[in-house]
């Protein structure tokens, strides 16, 4: 039985399920592979009650695929979920920006001013995606709590954590400029701070469409990305994900996406 031994303090499920979370998000655990039960309750240190019931809460999220008789897959990403991923998060963010023009205060301005700074360098170039990711999702949560709408923080923070994946994908493509951080989201807060809805919606739906075309551009990648030594590359939607023994090398390329699409913009 999950109990926390302290008030306050995370239970083992919640432990199970935060590591679990961050090993399938940051690509620790590959995609396309059922989770070994007793490989991850040795590696993370968690128990078998605590495993089944984060791998429930991580399926319920749609990070995980429950497949009758093998267990839990990780699923790969295909064009179709990128797109849904974006084009909700392009409605909820178009509206978040006009709102946040009407009810943003001057606290709300420099708080954004400061998120938007590119966190420092390290040398360690994992460290830094890491840093850059929590302060892009930092940055986009504090804009939308500008619009007093916890409902809209709420949807807002779940589509967030829905791209982080891809979000670590985006980051390791050469094409990725750092100062385009920095830049975007300084021309997002300069458009807030005009209280023009136009503006604002404009610039930040520049932002989104902009890591929306980078992250479709790796299906047209033929020698895909490495991550953690693991070639990654968007898959299309044929059906459920191949399973690890069913991989073959040498596999083709992936097509890309029709033009037509609304993932396409």
């Amino acid at each position: 039985m999950d109990v926390s031994s302290d008030s306050g303090r995370p239970t083992q499920t919640e432990k199970a399920y935060a590591a679990l979370k961050k090993a399938i998000l940051r690509g620790e655990i590959e995609e396309g592979v059922f989770l070994s039960e007793s490989d991850i309750m040795r590696r993370y240190g968690i128990g078998r009650t605590p495993f089944r019931e984060a791998c429930n809460r991580l399926h319920h999220e749609r990070l995980l695929e429950a497949v009758p008789r093998r267990g839990y897959l990780v699923p790969e990403v295909s064009y179709q979920a990128v797109g849904a991923i974006f084009e909700t998060r392009l409605i909820l963010e178009g509206a978040i920006a006009e709102l946040a023009c009407a009810r943003a205060t001057e606290q709300d301005f420099e708080d954004l001013d400061r998120l938007a700074a590119k966190p420092p360098r390290s040398s360690n170039p994992e460290l830094d995606f890491a840093k850059l990711i929590q302060a892009n999702t930092d940055f986009h949560i504090r804009l939308a709590k500008t619009t007093r709408n916890r409902e809209l923080v709420e949807l807002l923070t779940r589509n967030l954590e829905k791209t982080e994946r891809l979000m670590y994908i985006e980051l390791r493509c050469s094409r990725f400029r750092d100062v385009e951080f920095e830049v975007l989201h300084g021309r997002i807060v300069e458009a807030l701070r005009s209280r023009d809805p136009r503006q604002a919606r404009e610039a930040l739906l520049s932002d989104i469409t902009d890591a929306q075309r980078i992250t479709l551009s790796f299906g047209q990648n033929p020698p895909g990305l490495a991550i953690n030594g693991t070639a990654r590359r968007l898959q299309p939607d044929q059906g459920k994900a191949p399973l690890a023994s069913e991989r073959r090398p040498g596999r083709k390329a992936t097509p890309s996406p029709r033009r037509d699409s609304p993932a396409g913009s």
